[in-house]
């Protein structure tokens, strides 16, 4: 099959069983007297179980697309539906569910708490969802042994590498076993090769079936993505 009709195969495939779907999204922002068209007339369809990267220049949008995607803003104009929902439908409670349930975050500055361990970074989440603290303990073990760090579960930030930090935050975004991973410059802070390392986990929880859309500036690691777009002045440009 020829690239283009590949491209076409895939973007057809995502519109068919689309998890998340944008149909002439935009979303403006006001600065003084001017107006940000910060995402302009977006339409896109991204499969359940895909793995899309996104790229572009500062100020291309997507950032914002990224936070349209996670629920952390919402559209000017346009439908979001994610997994068959309108977000601009949904009260703030329930976009605080669909934050804490469906969608795990990964950001290039790890946010982790300084003050405490591993362990306690991962389990924050459920804490805050009201889990029962034994369930707690068994989900945060699992998850930062699946990221490979079983034995440093203890440790603080301070005392962890960088892809060390970065392999702490996945685990606490998967800890609620969330259906979408959305991940901004995840190896932005890192070395070449905790970089490598960090993709290659994504890939490992992309194949398990998680929906990922990854933001990033290195087209090393948007070339594992399936599908790579590009954006330009709030529109894809380029897929």
């Amino acid at each position: 099959m020829a690239v283009g009709a590949e491209a076409r195969g895939d973007a057809a495939e995502a519109r068919n069983g689309a998890v998340i779907r944008l149909d002439h999204v935009s979303r403006v922002y006001q600065v003084g007297e001017s107006e940000v068209r910060a995402l302009n007339d977006v339409s896109l369809a991204i499969a359940r179980g895909e793995f899309v990267a996104i790229m572009g220049p500062s100020g291309s949008g997507k950032s914002t697309m990224l936070n349209v995607l996670g629920c952390l803003d919402t559209p000017t104009s346009g439908v979001y539906e994610l997994e068959g929902e309108p977000v601009q439908s949904l009260s703030e409670d329930r976009l605080a569910e669909v934050r804490q349930k469906r969608i795990g975050f990964i950001f290039q500055s790890y946010h982790l708490v300084g003050r405490m361990t591993a362990a306690r970074n991962v389990e924050l989440p459920m804490i805050f969802a009201g889990m029962d603290p034994r369930a707690r303990r068994d989900r945060v073990r699992a998850a930062l042994e699946a990221v490979g760090l079983g034995k440093r579960m203890t440790h603080r930030p301070d005392q962890l590498s960088g892809g060390e930090r970065q392999r702490v935050a996945i685990a606490r975004a998967m800890v609620m076993e969330p259906s979408i991973l959305l991940a901004d410059e995840p190896t932005g802070n890192l070395d070449t090769a905790s970089g490598e390392e960090i993709v290659a986990l994504l890939e490992r929880l992309n194949a398990g079936g998680l929906t990922l859309v990854l933001v990033t500036h290195d087209p090393r690691v948007a070339s594992h993505a399936r599908r790579a777009l590009r954006m330009r002045d709030g529109c894809i440009v380029e897929e």
